[in-house]
């Protein structure tokens, strides 16, 4: 029971307010509250409510959005958003209720499933389908499957997709109180909502309470991105103060009584209706005097006198709020009369007298009328009582089957004893988190588990499941427990293991050195380990090594006589030929080399169906790199509707990214910009741009648009420490270079290429640097070391073996010589050309022929490769190469035509995908799944294209996109 807590309470209440004993009487009249006045109006809020009401119809009519109401405790945010449930009602519109809870903040999606699980529970989980399948994990863990980063970004988009599919039922309200106390999955799914909600007819509305302590408003991040509406409620002035003080006491009470409530108040309504409720509580006129009290009391004081009012109903009524305060608004009255120690016909009874005192609001399960009721509760029960309680709470769940998060918040609370039951279940609680997308819960519940603590022989298994789950949080950090698992490990097998996870999550927040560091140190003494693990570890070494520009020498040196048992057919793990593909392609080895390992790695299926490391998408550019694009296209499509099968977005962040680069090199540009805009789209999402934007700039540039261009390079921070960073840099320098900042750009150009020639990289094979590098340098008058450069480049080409690379190198080299074997070279280079995949390229080097015949004086021979380089860089999307080759016509004295874009060339990018799939019998939805649209995105786009086409409907779709109608003839 509260005991001396409350009768302190009393006291504190009673002096301050200079009445007797009288409070501690039975016959004293309970009042209304909660009441905003006499009638039920909310006052001085018409504009907070004509918002909502806006909002609400717009919701109704299929716009979306989300409202916030934020403000201080008792400002009334939660009658503002019972508001907008009236208005829903109204017009017609199904609302969906949740809450933060400030005792499952630490849990996974509870108020989420709070807001879905009675629509999800009707309509069943097994009827689940398309991406809102994705979401089954948050309703059942058993449903959970998969790497931890592809759970977390799954279940947001199924979650999105539920929504989506709800709402296609009938426009939606979704509101959220006490948002202050989401717990992390659910506030990130609510962020994950805001930006794409305008699509749906779906308003959603919350309150969150602004001055909580330092980490409990979890959710504010999610309420800092367009499209929200903020409303931010005042307090009430004097007038409506004495309106609600009025409407308790009635005309007794004077303009000197009213005013003192609202300066005590503050014009805070919550506080305004607890204090005159105190007042009536006295009965009679109030005094002059008891004015003067009100004008200095506290709202402290108003807490107290919630605890008086519930001290006056007896026992039985403290035991079971307390219960309450313990279980949580929502649990059943048996739990909470189960933990209090009451009798059924007690606790029923209880329940009514608190119901009526409005203390608690009774439903189908009980809850605290307001929370902070519910806290005024709470803090008078002493800690040590409070986490027995929360001990007690814990083993009645257990006992009766709840949920295991339900569980785990208990515990976090409870008393660590070293009970191997509690060991158990926040292991449990923890995989649960785990498979629904959760990894903050699960950290919470483990580094609980560890405090509890487990016995030796379990304390292993959690730092492992610790580690594991605190290299899903985005903050990263120094993975202490890791590091402690692999120090307790002594099987060398397990320590192999561990050492494998903490060199990749170290790599994960580009702290290569440290992971290479630990990989090391193990190999130091391999001789307990089996040669498969040696080789495996070897091979991470080399590639962790690999992105750190001082480590990468070395790498190049280990890789040696791995690429050579791996091509000699010694090498059988996928994973390891994988990455020694991936090494092979960037270290000077040949195309066939890296081909050959990077078919025997695709070769197991276990590489795209386990997601071994990222060793499928490794192969794949290992392919795109050495021009087998037919196979690293195949590849890419199969990883991708894999990736969406599972919507995973760190799969399909690597495969756009994998796919706008083989289209690049094969000359699909609008494919390529497609592809990688949609990359950059889905590293933003998971906060990481810069690898995203490796190749978007070159396609902009070949696209004509240089500057978005130069938009997109400048805005990514180069860091030159890591490899991927000196190919950002050589990217820049070749923008830098097309729009006139000639010297600037070679200083980034050369730069990364001493950089590499230091660590043993090839440039070449990831940049099409050379050919920037050497214009500029011709621009600035070095001519000797621009031809040297280029020679350079032509032998490396050569031994590489790819002809894409190799006849672009002799076309380029052939540009730089006037004389006789320069055109042989520039005619070597088309002829070449010919026989890759790479189209752009070779309309590159056929309005390199052109020029060179037109610069020997041969015009009229110099039309011919002209035209057709037009042509072919018209078809490819090319339009910056497609314009020079037209103005080299027109010097030529032909008169090429003016391209019309036709056709695919019509539309943008984005339009042609989803054209393409439209075409191919996808529905709309269909598309926006597969492509993480709104369905309004793809029906405006697919709209968009029939008028570029010329078309009304899909089903002029296949033959308005037919190649040939992107064909521009020469003149």
């Amino acid at each position: 029971m509260l005991g001396t807590h409350v009768e302190l309470a009393i006291e504190r209440y009673e002096s301050s307010w200079g009445l007797g004993s009288g409070l501690r009487g039975s016959g004293r009249r309970m009042i209304r509250a909660m009441a905003p006045v006499p009638g039920g109006e909310l006052l001085e809020r018409s504009g907070e409510i004509a918002v909502l009401a806006r909002a609400v119809r717009a919701a109704g009519d299929g716009v979306g959005g989300a409202v916030l109401i934020e403000g201080p405790a008792g400002i009334g945010k939660s009658s503002l958003l019972e508001e907008s449930v009236r208005e829903a009602e109204r017009a017609g519109l199904r609302v969906l209720r949740g809450r933060g809870d400030e005792l499952v903040m630490d849990s996974s999606f509870a108020a989420v499933r709070e807001l879905f699980w009675r629509r999800v529970r009707a309509i069943g989980l097994d009827t689940l389908d398309g991406a809102a399948r994705l979401a089954g994990p948050v309703f059942s863990a058993e449903l959970g499957a998969g790497d931890g980063r592809d759970r977390t970004s799954a279940v947001l988009h199924g979650l999105y997709w539920l929504t989506a599919d709800l709402a296609d039922e009938g426009p939606l309200v979704m509101v959220v109180d006490d948002a202050q106390w989401l717990d992390a999955a659910s506030a990130r799914f609510l962020a994950y909502l805001i930006p794409r909600i305008e699509a749906l007819p779906v308003l959603l509305v919350a309150a969150l309470r602004t001055g909580e302590p330092p980490g409990r408003e979890v959710a504010a991040a999610a309420w800092t991105q367009p499209p929200i509406r903020v409303l931010r409620p005042a307090v009430l002035s004097a007038e409506a103060s004495g309106q609600v003080v009025r409407g308790v006491l009635g005309p007794r009470a004077d303009e000197e009584l009213c005013s003192s409530c609202h300066e005590a108040t503050q014009g805070n309504p919550f506080y305004l209706r607890e204090l005159a409720a105190a007042l009536a509580i006295e009965g009679g006129r109030p005094s002059v005097e008891l004015a003067r009290h009100v004008r200095v009391l506290g709202v402290d004081a108003i807490r107290a006198g919630v605890l008086v009012r519930l001290v006056r109903l007896g026992a039985a009524c403290e035991r079971l709020v307390e219960a309450l305060a313990v279980l949580g608004s929502g649990a059943s009255l048996r739990d909470i009369a189960t933990l209090a120690g009451l009798e059924r016909v007690t606790a029923t009874t209880a329940a009514d007298r608190l119901h009526e005192a409005e203390l608690i609001a009774v439903g189908e399960r009980l809850a605290f009328v307001h929370p902070i009721v519910g806290e005024a509760i709470a803090s008078q029960i002493p800690p040590a009582r409070l986490a027995a309680m929360h001990g007690a709470a814990a083993r009645l769940l257990v006992a009766g089957g709840g949920a295991t998060d339900r569980v785990a918040v208990h515990l976090l609370m409870a008393e660590p004893f070293g009970d191997g039951w509690v060991v158990d279940a926040l292991r449990t609680a923890a995989q649960d988190a785990l498979a629904q997308g959760a990894p903050e819960a699960a950290v919470s519940y483990l580094r609980r588990a560890l405090a509890e603590p487990p016995d030796a022989a379990d304390r292993l298994a959690v730092l492992r499941m610790l580690g594991s789950a605190e290299a899903l949080l985005p903050a990263g950090g120094d993975f202490a427990s890791l590091r402690e698992a692999l120090s307790l490990a002594t099987d060398a097998q397990v320590r192999a293991e561990i050492a494998f996870e903490l060199a990749l999550a170290l790599c994960g927040v580009f702290r290569n050195a440290e992971g290479r560091a630990v990989l090391t140190a193990l190999l130091a003494t391999p001789a307990d380990l089996d040669p498969d693990t040696v080789e495996l570890l070897e091979t991470a070494v080399v590639f962790v090594g690999l992105d750190d520009s001082a480590a990468a020498g070395d790498s190049i040196e280990r890789s040696r006589p791995l690429i050579a048992r791996a091509v000699g057919g010694e090498t059988r793990d996928p994973r390891t030929l994988a990455i020694l593909a991936g090494v092979a392609a960037v270290s000077g080895e040949t195309a066939a080399t890296v081909v050959q390992m990077a078919e025997r790695a695709l070769a197991d299926d276990r590489l795209l169906i386990d997601w071994l490391d990222a060793g499928y998408v490794t192969a794949g550019f290992a392919l795109d790199s050495a021009e087998a694009l037919d196979l690293a296209a195949e590849i890419a499509q199969r990883g991708l509707a894999e990736a969406q099968r599972r919507g995973s977005i760190p799969m399909l962040l690597q495969l756009s990214l994998l796919s706008s680069d083989i289209a690049y090199r094969a000359g699909d540009m609008a494919t390529a910009e497609d592809y990688g805009e949609r990359a950059l789209d889905f590293g933003r999402e998971l906060g990481t741009t810069g690898g995203a934007m490796v190749r978007l700039p070159a396609i902009n540039l070949e696209r004509g648009h240089l500057e978005r261009a130069v938009e997109l390079i400048e805005s990514v921070d180069v860091v030159t420490a890591q490899a991927w960073g000196l190919v950002l840099q050589a990217e820049r320098g070749r923008i830098r270079v097309a729009a006139g900042n000639v010297t600037g750009g070679l200083d980034d150009l050369l730069a990364a290429h001493r950089a590499t020639v230091a660590a043993g990289l090839r440039l070449g094979v990831d940049s099409c640097w050379v050919p920037a590098a050497t214009e500029a340098l011709v621009a600035l008058g070095r001519d000797v070391e621009a031809r040297a450069l280029a020679e350079q480049e032509l032998a490396e080409a050569k031994v590489f073996g790819a002809p894409g690379r190799y006849g672009a190198a002799l076309s380029m080299c052939g540009t730089l010589d006037p004389g006789p074997a320069g055109l042989d070279r520039l005619r070597e280079g088309v002829e070449l050309l010919g026989r890759s995949p790479a189209r752009l390229e070779r309309a590159r080097a056929l309005v390199n022929l052109g020029v060179g015949l037109r610069a020997r004086s041969e015009p009229m021979a110099a039309r011919e490769p002209l035209a057709e380089a037009l042509d072919l860089a018209t078809r490819c999307g090319g339009w910056a190469l497609a314009q020079r080759a037209r103005a080299e016509l027109v010097a030529c004295g032909a008169r090429p035509r003016r391209a019309v874009r036709t056709g695919p060339d019509a539309l943008t990018p984005a339009q042609l995908r989803v054209a393409r799939m439209a075409a191919a019998g996808m529905t709309n939805r269909e598309i926006a799944q597969a492509l993480f649209l709104s369905t309004k995105t793809v029906e405006g786009q697919l709209s968009q294209a029939y008028t570029r086409l010329g078309i009304r409907s899909r089903a002029g779709l296949l033959a308005a996109l037919e190649p040939a109608n992107t064909r521009v003839p020469a003149g």
